[in-house]
């Protein structure tokens, strides 16, 4: 009987709690020996792993609740407050005017609804463009981990103080500037978290065990490291919505049981700084920093993140699919983010839904967006069917919402997204659509990235995403200020079915072809700089590339 089969054996007579330990947290230090000289980076760990989902935890736990529910509640409360008529902008809104009410935005007049979508708008644009001149950071030397703490820590810091909006009514102005610059730090953030998937899925053992027993072109390599991209991103996605789960319980019983003024809500802000950075701390200590690339000579970190997306987007040809893919989730990132927010903001004008009537809507959510990921798991790793299928699937289904919210423009209608109880069954299907679209999504990206591109091509990935999210939200206003916020329905069920039917002519195994042949190009191209030493830079900043470069490939670094 060989070593490992006396291992396996010990393993089986050992008692069950043992062996689930050994399942949750031990590596087969075995396996871990005799796999990794065949990669050039450290495998993936299980603490790793649990550092991963920890931080997703408090993270996602905190964006699916806070930044989803209690910011536009606080804003939107804060702008209600402040509002004046809209005939005599000196007077202050009574509460129950009906009179239109406004508030002031920049130079412009806006209700109060109109004021919290476009504070989204302004926090969006201004994300786009810190987010892409930062995410490049991380593909080079071991800065990733640091900067992803230094901006949860940020986002952290500035979600703490929104509270000071609601204790002076002259300051509720502060509020909105707070969350613009959260938004810009929860982006780079995000970028961060999300380049995780394909590297943590690339090095993982079972990956490595098909990449050395069946070639890297082989179907079996290709299949594990797609299980493992889909357990990463989905678990990611089940941990962060039981994370927004535990928070908005708590939030909830905080609510109940003192006030729901936009002061208690300021208070649910510090509890939500406290609760993210309990689990960033846990990713700190069980997380592993891997070595990227240095960054080449003469490099002017600034402005290399630009530089460098600047590059990736003029070599768009040779990279058509994930391009095609990401015109394809501009709309479907805009459709989910618009589709939300109009949600809450007319169940709360319209419906006069209460407080606590939209957080048990979210707890709704919540619970069927980790059972809606549970299914679609089971059904890509059980029954074959691909990432892209799912995505494809649950925007066509996602689509029916508006068009049954549509049915409310009829006067005689009684459903159509008009009474309270309506709202509850909605946020039912909304979390069983909305969890699984941004999971399958998350992992059909991973698949088109070329090697050492995932912060920086994460960044556009994003940026399609929120580029769309002030889009939509803008849109929506616009049809607010003309027409009504049910008729931004009608909008809104474009941005479903056109992505389903754009994704339908999605080829992958093109995609994924066109991200290795980049790789290998580029690969080519720095070795040619390397030998010819062009770029000005000194010699030991060369040596060190070239280094790296040999690590890579497996070869002595003498």
């Amino acid at each position: 009987m060989t070593s490992a089969e006396e291992s396996a054996t010990s393993r089986k007579r050992a008692p069950w709690t043992q062996r689930v330990k050994a399942k949750l947290f031990e590596d087969d230090e075995e396996e871990m020996e005799r796999l990794q000289p065949h990669i050039s980076q450290r495998l993936t760990r299980k603490s790793e792993i649990w550092g991963y989902l920890l931080f997703g935890f408090g993270y996602f736990g905190w964006a699916n609740s806070t930044s989803s529910i209690f910011q536009p509640l606080l804003i939107q409360g804060l702008a209600l407050g402040a509002s004046k008529l809209s005939s005599d902008h000196s007077i202050p809104c009574p509460k129950d005017s009906t009179e239109k009410c406004v508030v002031p935005f920049g130079w412009i007049w806006v209700d109060p609804t109109s004021y919290a979508l476009l504070i989204n708008v302004v926090g969006v644009v201004c994300s786009i463009f810190v987010s892409l001149g930062t995410s490049a950071w991380a593909d080079h030397g071991r800065h990733a981990k640091k900067l992803m703490l230094l901006f949860c820590f940020l986002l952290a810091s500035l979600t703490c103080f929104m509270f000071v909006g609601a204790l002076r009514a002259d300051l509720w102005w502060i509020s909105g500037l707070l969350m613009v610059l959260g938004l810009v730090a929860n982006a780079c953030c995000m970028v961060y978290f999300e380049a995780h998937i394909p590297i943590l899925a690339r090095h993982h053992p079972k990956t490595v065990r098909a990449l050395v027993e069946y070639g890297e072109t082989s179907r079996e390599y290709l299949l594990a490291k797609t299980e493992m991209a889909v357990f990463f991103s989905g678990h990611a996605s089940q941990v962060g919505y039981l994370g927004g789960f535990v928070l908005t319980l708590i939030a909830a019983v905080i609510l109940l049981t003192v006030s729901a003024s936009v002061l208690t809500l300021g208070y649910c802000m510090v509890l939500a700084t406290g609760f993210v950075l309990v689990f960033a701390v846990a990713y700190w200590r069980l997380s592993y920093q891997r070595e990227f690339p240095p960054f080449p000579p003469g490099t002017i970190v600034p402005l290399f993140g630009y530089q460098r997306i600047v590059k990736t987007i003029r070599q768009a040809r040779t990279l058509k699919t994930m391009f095609f893919y990401l015109a394809c989730w501009f709309f479907l990132g805009d459709g989910l983010s618009a589709a939300t927010s109009m949600a809450i903001l007319i169940a709360q004008s319209q419906l006069n839904a209460s407080n606590d009537s939209l957080i048990i809507a979210a707890l709704i959510q919540y619970v069927t967006a980790g059972a809606g990921i549970t299914f679609w798991i089971y059904v890509q790793n059980n029954r074959g069917v691909k990432p892209k299928t799912v995505v494809v699937a649950n925007a066509f289904l996602f689509g029916l919402i508006p068009l049954y919210c549509l049915l409310g423009l009829i006067e005689s209608s009684p459903i159509g997204l008009k009474s309270v109880t309506e709202l509850y069954v909605l946020a039912l299907f909304f979390g069983f659509f909305i969890g699984a679209i941004y999971s399958s999504n998350r992992v059909v990206f991973s698949q088109l990235i070329p090697l050492g591109h995932e912060n920086e091509l994460y960044a556009l990935f994003e940026m399609a995403s929120t580029t769309s999210s002030w889009m939509g939200p803008l849109i929506c206003a616009a049809i607010i200020e003309r027409a009504s916020a049910r008729h931004t329905w009608i909008f809104l069920a474009t941005q479903f079915f056109i992505p389903g039917i754009m994704l339908c002519f999605l080829n992958m195994e093109k995609g994924i072809q066109e991200a290795r042949d980049f790789y290998d190009r580029e690969h080519q191209g720095e070795n040619a700089a390397l030998e010819k030493n062009g770029d000005g830079g000194s010699m030991e900043q060369v040596d060190s590339v070239k280094d790296f470069v040999m690590k890579a490939e497996g070869k002595e670094v003498v």
